[in-house]
């Protein structure tokens, strides 16, 4: 599609063509970061913001410009811009966000997009031209980039110079760090919120036209669970389930957000005579004349790799703005609440009595990790008499307990190795004649194990050395060490994703050593497997 408008407009300009076409293979590698800060001077492009303005890639004084460029359809862009216009950094006065579309689409679908982020001071660029994109690839020459991963960002110091460009999914804070790198940011500049959803996809954000005139996000709100209904006026299927929905007793909870969108170009007033079959306040209906709700729908329908099927489409979002599952068909209001149910319970643990005594909270919950080994620590609870572990089942998605101790320590065993798991640990008391108390909250954290060691053969070559190994389940890549003597230290020679590596230019008739690691990366913390070596005389 991409392919056929740009011919039909360029024809002439050979050379862009050859870059649009080019462009798809270079960004789908894994992401990547330029070399070592290296400044640029900063390229002039101008776009076209939403709202019909010029705006500039050229630094304002005093400003630190931050260049997103990414599309809709996007999952990392999605991801990255969910955590930008979330921060607080994006607020200030002295940093400028641009977000520039580069897959052509119209300013009416870009102007969508933008609604479901909810951040005035983030602006929004489109042009159906694929100037943008051009851009793009300028900046990324600009690098001597030839791959990376949506989004790249471009951030450009107040006195116009090109300071970094990254490539792949980025949060606020990782974003933030980068700029503290050359411009005088105070303090830490970000209340990006947390999640505590470790499952699900990322929600797509666009914005949705009310019957009272008002926009509304898909954006979850971040109390309540959102049921996003897609379906159309004269579906009797669609009908019988929103009836259904509004005659629930639970339409009306503050923690439940109902939204219908109409996906077939129903009018305001046909849409509005819709909603008056309904008789309860509690769902919020959208209208939508161009359709733009329909492509909504089947972005949502190809996160779950669908390609239609009966109507309504219903999505359920939990408070973290992550899709927890989207069903095909109509839905009693009953089926809808038991969907919810399965993750709004998710992170209910064994609950704690109301007893007499009282214990404090556990802290300073650490974790030390083997192949099959987590052991847990944590700081010892005056008055405690024991410690309760908790082990997060995703599959059945609740608390377990794996054990019990009476010291500041514990070691969860007969672990899979390179897998990500979750513990948590509670105190408690234990009255001589009474109930066990146990402390209120608990404190939790997110771990994993180490991968396997890596099993590899080292071929001697002429003057090279030629590594091979089999694959590490759980493992995110690997790095090939070297060494000249036994006792001597470890070189690190590259990281991989690959299942092979050849050091060349090697002496002939030396001997050399060398091992791989696996290592697995898991919420900012990497863990690395056991290692062998084997040394090799070089032929």
């Amino acid at each position: 599609m991409i392919k056929e408008k740009f011919y039909q407009k360029k024809l002439l300009h050979s050379f862009i063509i050859i870059s649009l076409l080019l462009l798809p293979l270079l960004w789908v590698l894994p992401g990547i970061r330029a070399q070592a800060a290296e400044v640029k001077d900063n390229l002039t492009y101008t776009f076209t913001s939403t709202d019909g303005s010029a705006v500039s890639t050229k630094a304002r004084p005093n400003e630190t410009t931050v260049l997103i460029f990414g599309h809709t359809k996007c999952g990392y862009t999605r991801s990255t811009l969910n955590s930008v216009s979330s921060c607080d950094w994006v607020k200030r006065s002295d940093i400028r966000v641009i977000f520039a579309e580069t897959n052509g689409h119209s300013q009416e679908e870009v102007l969508q997009y933008e609604q479901g982020y909810q951040c005035p001071e983030m602006t929004f660029c489109y042009d159906e031209d694929y100037g943008i994109n051009m851009a793009m690839v300028g900046y990324a020459q600009l690098y001597g980039m030839n791959g990376g991963q949506y989004p790249m960002i471009v951030l450009i110091d107040k006195d116009n110079k090109v300071q970094n460009l990254l490539s792949g999914a980025k949060t606020a804070d990782e974003i933030l760090t980068e700029i503290k790198k050359f411009a005088d940011v105070g303090g830490d500049g970000t209340t990006t919120p947390p999640t505590d959803s470790d499952s699900g996809i990322e929600n797509i954000a666009y914005g949705l036209n009310t019957i009272d005139g008002t926009t509304i996000s898909t954006k979850a709100d971040p109390n309540k669970t959102t049921v996003l209904l897609f379906g159309y006026t004269t579906c009797g299927l669609t009908k019988s389930t929103l009836k259904s929905i509004d005659t629930s007793n639970w339409v009306s909870r503050s923690d439940i957000r109902v939204i219908f969108a109409e996906v077939y170009g129903a009018s305001l007033s046909d849409t509005k005579a819709f909603a008056q079959n309904f008789s309860g306040k509690n769902i919020l209906y959208c209208h939508d004349e161009s359709m733009l709700n329909y492509n909504l729908a089947m972005s949502y329908l190809g996160l779950y790799h669908y390609t239609g099927g009966t109507f309504p489409y219903i999505v359920l979002i939990d408070k973290n703005n992550k899709i927890q599952s989207l069903t095909l068909g109509p839905k009693t209001a009953e089926e809808i609440l038991q969907e919810i149910e399965k993750f709004t319970k998710e992170e209910e643990v064994p609950p704690a009595p109301e007893p007499a005594l009282t214990i404090s909270n556990v802290s300073g919950l650490k974790a030390a990790s083997s192949a099959k080994n987590v052991k847990l620590t944590w700081k010892k609870v005056s008055k405690a008499d024991g410690y309760l572990v908790y082990q997060y089942n995703n599959s059945k998605k609740k608390w377990i307990q794996n054990g019990e101790t009476t010291s500041a320590s514990y070691t969860i065993k007969g672990l899979t190795p390179g897998t990500a798991y979750r513990f948590a640990v509670k105190a408690y008391r234990q009255p001589q004649n009474g109930k066990q108390v146990e402390s209120q909250s608990y404190v939790s954290l997110y771990t994993a194990t180490n991968p396997n060691a890596v099993k590899f053969k080292a071929t001697p070559k002429k003057k090279k050395a030629v590594l091979k190994w089999s694959k590490v389940k759980g493992a995110t890549g690997y790095t090939v060490y070297y060494k000249t003597k036994a006792k001597g230290s470890w070189k690190k020679l590259k990281n991989t994703r690959g299942t092979s590596y050849t050091k060349s230019k090697l002496k002939s008739g030396v001997t050399y050593f060398f091992t791989v690691k696996a290592y697995k990366t898991y919420k900012g913390k990497t863990y690395t497997s056991s290692f062998q070596s084997k040394k090799i005389k070089i032929k």
